[in-house]
Parts: C-alpha cells; structure tokens; sequence
C-alpha cells in the first residue's frame, strides 16, 4: 500500500534519476579536452548550471562550482517536494555537508588559502553553506577562531573539546574525524525513528558507508604507524559490523587475515558487504589507497542495490539511493574536469572514478 508521505517526492525523484549520467557516457569524456566537457555537460541536465556560472568560459573552477550547485538544487527540489516525515530525514543528510564543508574550510584556512580561492569548493547546502563560511571568513583568518565562533549546537561544542584537548597546529585529523562521527551520529539517530522498512533500507545505505569508512580508517593507521592506541577515538559510531570486529582487525597483524575477519563478520548478514569484504581480501596484496578505494565504491554499490530492490515501492530506499548516486556522479565529474585541467593521464583519470564494478572490470 502506497503511504501518502511519499506521493509528491517519489515521481520528482523518478524523473530525476532518469537524467543521471549513463556511466559509459562519463568514461568516455575521459581524454577529451576541457571545451570538449564544457560541450557535453552544456547540452546535460547540467545546463542551467553551466550557463548561469560559467557563461562563455571554460574553467575548471567554474564547472566545479556548477557542478555543486547542480546538486543543490535538486536536493532542494526533493526538499520542497517532502512530506514533513522525509524532510525530516533529509535535514539531518544535511550534516554530512555541513561536515564536509566544515573540514574543507578548515583545511583551506590552516592552508593560508585566500578566501575567495575557498567559496567555490564548499557544497552550496546546509547550515554550513557559501554565504554562511564567506561570512566567517570575513571575521576570522584561523581554525581556533572560527571554531570558537561557532554555536554548540552546530558542532562546536564536539570541535572545542578537541581544540583545548589534541594539538591541531599541525594535524587537523583529530577535528575531522570529530565532525564525521557526530554528522553520522545525528543521521543516525533520525533513522531510529523511520518505520521499520524505512529504518531498515536507510541504515544498510549509510551503514555500509560508516562502516566502509572505520575500516579505512583502520588501514590507514596500519599503514603508516605500528602505536594503535589512538585509534578507537577516531573511529565512527558502527553499524553492522561492530566493534569487536573492528578492535580484532585492529589487533592482527596480518593484513589479509585481518581483513578475512570481516567477511565472516558479514557473510550471512548481506551481500554487498560481502561482495565488498570478499573483494578487499582478494586484492589483500594491492596498494593501501587500492583497498580505501574499494572501500570508497560501497555506499555506491549498495545503492545500486536498494534502487534495484526497491525501486517500484514508495519508500526511503529510492530517495536515498538516488541522491548517493546523484553525488557520485557530480565526484565523478568534477575528478574528470581537475584531471583534465592537470593533464593526468587517461588510465590515471579512470582509476581515480567511482564506478560500479561491472564497468570497472571491462
């Protein structure tokens, strides 16, 4: 039975997944010149975008700027378009942004970077959007400054425990990891109250990407230091796989090994994690930032799959899926136009993509 929460998003967003990017479309900009993407995503559902930022010129900044905005218009469209039961879900999807645009300030201020070279990276979205950190920038020119000046409530309390308790003077990872855990913490705190199809579809999407993300960050450490006391305070809330797991993946020293504690963590709970786990084992032997992007690929891969499941029922699945894939489409492009713009080779270009991986493989 069709609930009446969703019969005003649910068309809105089957339109706009229809005009997502074909994959095989993305991969073969890759090797054209920057005129040549400038053509193709001016003749997209990008246009709007393009024209109204870049006008006449071809600039890597200026597309990316576009591209971003792009994304949020359509979010505000689902917005407009909600029930107050999906809107409310949708607002706390805002922190992750706000997050992110929070960690690119502060790495762009810790930088030196001038603020007018900032304003184009940030996520025209949520609390934390342009007008709101070209405000801040025109009042404070350092991380401890602006951290002081934002409101409990929006992350500053979280941020100004870690400024009087880590040195962040040269790390920064102590304050991003801060942000991640308590946008992720805030999401998921929203889904507990979904009903129950909803809940379950919402946390297997963002689930997967937490714990995608805890594992990274285990690689991480194991990669570049052999001290893991310091670990488990970086780490964000879990989801399927808990923290035992995590902790045992921790403590093995060998890395296959380690990893093969995940997939029998997983294996009979669902199958993206395993295809994902199973994958990371079979490729145990490939470089640390091979293994953190298959990794990165999960929340892709799972939304491929709940869009698929879910696609003919009203429910958050559609939504969400939607709007992962929608975001690996703007990384995608945006990876394609700076490549370019850099002259990185072709193969190079490929590698750095969020593809599924069907298309990867070929």
């Amino acid at each position: 039975m069709k609930s009446n929460r969703y019969n005003s998003i649910m068309p809105r967003v089957a339109l706009e997944n229809l005009k997502l990017i074909e994959f095989d479309d993305l991969v073969y900009l890759i090797g054209k010149s920057l005129e040549e993407i400038f053509s193709f995503l001016a003749n997209t559902p990008y246009r709007e975008e393009i024209v109204n930022t870049c006008g006449p010129k071809v600039e890597p900044g200026l597309l990316e700027e576009a591209l971003l905005q792009n994304y949020a218009r359509i979010f505000n469209k689902l917005m407009e378009s909600s029930s107050d039961y999906i809107k409310r879900f949708l607002l706390s999807t805002l922190d992750k942004f706000n997050a992110l645009n929070l960690k690119t300030l502060f790495r762009m201020v810790h930088a030196k970077i001038n603020p007018e070279d900032i304003l184009p990276h940030i996520v025209p979205l949520g609390l934390y959007n342009r007008q709101k950190c070209e405000d801040i920038l025109t009042k404070f020119n350092s991380v401890s400054e602006i951290i002081n000046s934002i409101e409990d409530k929006d992350f500053g309390y979280t941020l100004k425990v870690i400024l009087t308790t880590k040195n962040i003077l040269h790390d920064l990872t102590p304050l991003e990891a801060a942000l991640d855990r308590e946008a992720f913490t805030r999401m998921l705190k929203v889904i507990k109250n979904l009903n129950r199809k909803d809940k379950k579809i919402a946390k297997n999407i963002i689930g997967i990407e937490i714990d995608a993300w805890n594992v990274i960050i285990i690689l991480k450490y194991k990669s570049m230091i052999n001290n893991y006391e310091n670990i488990e305070e970086k780490l964000m809330p879990t989801s399927l796989i808990n923290k035992e797991t995590l902790l045992s993946v921790i403590n093995d020293t060998n890395l296959k090994s380690a990893l093969q504690h995940l997939v029998t963590a997983v294996e009979t709970q669902h199958e993206v994690y395993l295809n994902c786990f199973t994958k990371l084992v079979e490729e145990s032997n490939s470089p640390m930032s091979r293994l953190e992007f298959i990794l990165e690929r999960a929340p892709l891969e799972m939304s491929f799959f709940e869009m698929k499941k879910n696609f003919r029922y009203y429910n958050i699945g559609f939504i969400l899926s939607f709007l992962y894939l929608k975001w690996a489409e703007i990384k995608n492009l945006i990876s394609i136009v700076n490549a370019t713009a850099r002259k990185v080779g072709e193969e190079q270009i490929r590698d750095s993509l969020i593809l599924p991986y069907s298309l990867i493989s070929q």
